[in-house]
């Protein structure tokens, strides 16, 4: 979701290494069923992107202000924006083995929320997002490219994406018991009309009082071509755990997410347990990744929505 203006030394997370926790800075971008930018940012030097970010979370009030001290407490926003691209390896593996993992290694360009990935399962092959379009290059059509170009992205930068555009934030009086977690404050999440591809998911973040941290996210997906024909357009809430933390380079992240069924007010069985291999921060962003193939076709499950 942007073009950049400061150059950042590449650091990279090899996941089981850890820097001393770095002073808590602040960041910023959307959530995870949606295929496209909040709105599509524009190409701005980071320090002002950050700012325009700082000033719609401080309009929000106590929630905003939760918001900003997460984002703080995970790296800071300005630092966040600098960097320019991200690359990291995602390994979503449902619980039940009957259900197929989804892996790939997948390239993020911060400025503009484009994306590339190389999948190895349950297909293989390159699929991308170019900021207008999803295209795949698989060994299957039957793979929902344009939702998956940036679901894993919003979950791995969390909270950094609560800042973008056409984010709606509110505290909430949920008992923090139900979803196991102790000392934490509840941010409602929802999105203004118009926001990609799925306006209408929700989130509740849930923001540790001592250290800051967000360590769990409530969501439910409203990404229409899932919902065709059925009598319900959002899916059952689930569940984020937040896991293994890492810090370094002053960002701190997390290898492991484990997703769980949120039914009756309460946490519930395990579902999926999806982890982040090696994740490099500050890379190029290859433009000649982003053209279509020859081979390729268009994900066009939006049209008509």
């Amino acid at each position: 979701m942007r073009a950049l203006a400061v150059a950042v030394t590449c650091c990279v997370l090899v996941m089981g290494c850890e820097d001393k926790p770095a002073t808590p800075p602040t960041p910023a971008a959307v959530p995870a069923s949606k295929a496209g930018p909040a709105s599509a940012p524009s190409s701005q030097p980071a320090l002002t992107r950050a700012g325009q970010a700082e000033a719609r979370l401080a309009a929000q009030g106590e929630a905003g202000h939760i918001v900003a001290q997460a984002i703080a407490a995970h790296g800071g926003l300005a630092a966040w924006y600098a960097l320019g691209a991200i690359r990291f390896g995602y390994d979503y593996r449902p619980v039940d083995a009957t259900k197929p993992p989804r892996t790939s290694v997948q390239t993020i360009e911060l400025a503009t929320a484009r994306a590339v990935h190389d999948l190895t399962a349950p297909a293989q092959g390159r699929f991308a997002w170019d900021g207008q379009k999803a295209w795949m290059k698989l060994d299957t059509d039957k793979f929902a490219a344009r939702f998956w170009a940036l679901t894993p992205y919003y979950f791995v930068a969390m909270p950094f994406v609560l800042a973008d555009e056409g984010v709606k934030l509110s505290l909430l009086d949920d008992d923090p018991a139900a979803a196991g977690f102790g000392d934490v404050s509840v941010v409602g999440v929802t999105f203004a009309q118009g926001t990609g591809d799925a306006p209408d998911d929700t989130y509740a973040a849930y923001v540790d009082k001592q250290t800051h941290r967000l360590v769990g996210l409530r969501y439910t997906v409203s990404y229409a071509p899932f919902f065709k024909g059925k009598d319900t357009t959002r899916s059952p809430e689930k569940l984020i755990v937040y896991e293994d933390a890492v810090t370094q380079k002053g960002f701190t992240l997390y290898k492991t997410q484990r997703f769980f069924v949120f039914g009756e007010g309460k946490k519930g069985a395990p579902v999926t347990v999806s982890t982040v291999s090696e994740l490099a921060l500050g890379v190029p962003f290859d433009e000649l990744s982003l053209r279509m193939p020859e081979g390729a076709v268009l994900d066009t499950s939006m049209d008509g929505t």
